[in-house]
């Protein structure tokens, strides 16, 4: 830790971002405590996504992984997981 690997992430991100119509940074990936968490992290994604565009109502992991499946799949889409163990 304390290595500045989060920053040079953020670096990298916003640099390569502006080449993609999508994207997403989720940050402190390791950190999520349950599933819960993890369905909140799903939803993030989502939302960065599509940008706003209409809630994403995710109940379960499985469905939030479904969900993002579907829509990820016709997109170019630039996404960064951060501190994942």
């Amino acid at each position: 830790g304390g290595m500045g690997k989060t920053t040079i992430a953020k670096v990298v991100y916003n640099e390569l971002s502006c080449e993609f119509e999508y994207m997403s940074f989720l940050e402190s990936i390791g950190e999520v405590p349950n599933t819960e968490g993890l369905c909140q992290l799903q939803r993030q994604l989502l939302d960065d996504i599509l940008k706003g565009e209409g809630s994403q109502n995710i109940n379960n992991v499985d469905q939030g992984a479904s969900m993002i499946k579907i829509i990820l799949s016709s997109k170019r889409v630039f996404i960064v997981l951060d501190d994942v163990d």
